[in-house]
C-alpha cells in the first residue's frame, strides 16, 4: 500500500476519478474527496446490499 500511496502523490493529475486500481488482488475506486484530495474506496463500498435475487429462467417456481 505505501508503494502505491506514493504513486499516487506522484501522478495525481494522471488518475481519472473512477478509476479502477487493483491493489493485492483487492480492487478499489478513485474516488474525489475535493480540493484535489484522491481516496481509494474498496469496490465492496461501493455494492449496494439490497438487490433481490432473480428467479432461474429454467425451473423457477411460477
Amino acid at each position: 500500500m505505501d508503494g502505491l500511496i506514493d504513486w499516487l502523490k506522484r501522478h495525481r493529475k494522471e488518475v481519472l476519478v473512477g478509476s479502477v486500481i487493483t491493489v493485492a488482488g483487492i480492487a478499489f475506486v478513485v474516488i474525489s474527496a475535493g480540493a484535489g484530495l484522491l481516496v481509494l474506496a474498496p469496490v465492496v463500498l461501493m455494492t449496494s446490499s439490497e438487490s433481490q435475487p432473480e428467479d432461474s429462467v429454467a425451473g423457477g417456481a411460477q
